[in-house]
């Protein structure tokens, strides 16, 4: 609304009410007004970035397309177990030389 249009609509409160009651009301509007332009900005602003966000969001979902694209689809393999490696045995000192006290390698 501009501000036309609001001068209009106080003075058509102002001859029907008077001039004291119209004041009242002019402040309760100008409240009313300066509120009403401050969320009318909050939400433009929030659908400034909701723009955005969608715009990323398409953006994102081509990326992954062409990723998905890159990746070989193939059959999947199994997981093979490692192998598992027996624990050393232990050698006492009897073991580890021979009868005439020689060191085995």
């Amino acid at each position: 609304m501009d501000d036309d249009k609001i001068l209009e609509l106080t003075g058509k409160i102002e001859s029907t009410l008077g001039k004291d009651n119209s004041a009242m009301i002019s402040d309760i509007l100008g409240e009313i007004i300066t509120g009403n332009a401050m969320n009318m900005k909050e939400i433009a602003s929030r659908d400034e970035n909701i723009k955005q966000l969608q715009e990323r969001n398409e953006k994102l979902v081509t990326a992954n397309g062409a990723l998905l694209q890159k990746v070989a689809v193939g059959q999947v393999q199994p997981r093979q177990e490692p192998e598992k490696k027996e624990a050393p045995k232990e050698i006492n000192l009897k073991d580890a030389f021979d009868k005439n006290g020689n060191f085995i390698k």
